[in-house]
């Protein structure tokens, strides 16, 4: 999949001075990514999306799946709304499965 940013795991990991250690050894530049929350959440909502795609899941069943996680409510009109978590990962599905041909 090539639509998922190769620069994810520096941007979620390495946020600390305490992970220059392993900035280092796995030569990520800069050794230490300022925490953006707008960015981090853009990114976990692409990685999420990119695991249901890898695991072969189709998008009615990600709806069902996201939809059963505790605190929602199926009656919530808002729940796969553009601007809610849910949404972004379908978002994000939608445009790697496109990216992949799929």
């Amino acid at each position: 999949m090539t639509g998922v940013q190769t620069c994810a795991l520096p941007i979620l990991t390495c946020t600390s001075n305490d992970m220059i250690p392993f900035a280092k050894a796995v030569d990520f530049k800069p050794l230490v990514h300022k925490w953006k929350t707008a960015e981090r959440v853009e990114l976990r909502a692409e990685l999420d999306a990119a695991y249901f795609l890898l695991y072969g899941i189709e998008r009615q069943d990600v709806e069902y799946i996201l939809s059963t996680f505790s605190g929602t409510k199926k009656q919530d009109k808002t729940l796969f709304g553009p601007s809610s978590a849910f949404g972004r990962i379908l978002k994000h599905y939608d445009r790697l499965r496109k990216e992949s041909g799929n």
